[in-house]
């Protein structure tokens, strides 16, 4: 995906629907150029294409995730953001889960450049295609159903030896969080693989981008008071904080690289 596209599909999603021409004017290309990014992108399903323009894709869209690989394009450079300032959590001979997200996507990545003595488990494909060509890090795969939306195994059994999924960190991420309720997911089975995995975890960390506050999705996953700390881009309601103290949960704000202690 085009840095462009990436910046269109923003632009939509903050004013809902925007002309060809509007589009054209601002990246300053020609209106057959635009209209050339916006079929691409209504066929990935990242928005829709209208009479004369682009518009955002509404409900009921709002319950199915786009394609992994496409979403990992969204709000690409505050994932990344994100990802770096997980990393000063993660410590040489760490044990630690990666979940199949496309924030999570973007840490394994990180971790795969920092060159780190770690053992990962997973049940991301993705995941494991990033940290592939790191021979300093032992990748333990979960089994399961393969869940195309997610690009993960799922639906593993929680009766099976708990000892077996012990890490010392946890890393999630989740299409939505409502602070005085907990995460939500559009991908409903993977609610016992997360849930397993925090219950046996040290620390559970929370990454995701600043768009996920206040967002509902298909299915509750964890419960606030199951995170230890929520790493964020940047804070665009003061009441989060206040929030997320009462729950005991440590705030990390990547753009200043700083942390709000509960």
């Amino acid at each position: 995906m085009r840095y462009r596209q990436q910046k269109i599909i923003e632009h939509v999603q903050k004013v809902g629907i925007v002309s060809f021409d509007e589009l054209a004017r601002m990246f300053d290309v020609s209106t057959f150029t635009i209209r050339r990014d916006v079929n691409y992108l209504s066929q990935t399903h990242l928005l829709a294409r209208v009479k004369g323009g682009a518009q955002r894709i509404e409900t009921p869209s709002h319950f199915r995730e786009a394609r992994l690989p496409n979403r990992m394009q969204i709000n690409l450079a505050q994932k990344e953001k994100i990802a770096n300032t997980a990393l000063q959590f993660i410590h040489p001979g760490d044990t630690i889960f990666l979940d199949g997200s496309s924030t999570i996507a973007c840490l394994a990545r990180t971790i795969a450049q920092a060159h780190r003595h770690l053992t990962i488990v997973t049940n991301s494909v993705l995941v494991t295609l990033e940290l592939a060509d790191s021979p300093d890090i032992r990748v333990i795969g979960l089994g399961g159903i393969f869940d195309r939306e997610t690009f993960s195994y799922v639906g593993f059994e929680d009766n099976m030896p708990a000892e077996s999924y012990h890490v010392d960190k946890a890393f999630f991420s989740c299409t939505g969080f409502i602070p005085e309720l907990g995460t939500f997911e559009n991908a409903a089975f993977n609610r016992n693989t997360k849930q397993l995995i925090a219950r046996q975890a040290d620390a559970v960390y929370l990454l995701i981008d600043s768009s996920k506050f206040g967002q509902r999705a298909l299915s509750r996953v964890l419960d606030t008071a199951q995170i230890n700390t929520v790493i964020t881009d940047k804070l665009t309601d003061k009441r989060i904080t206040h929030q997320l103290k009462s729950h005991n949960v440590n705030l990390v704000i990547a753009e200043k690289s700083r942390s709000i202690k509960s």
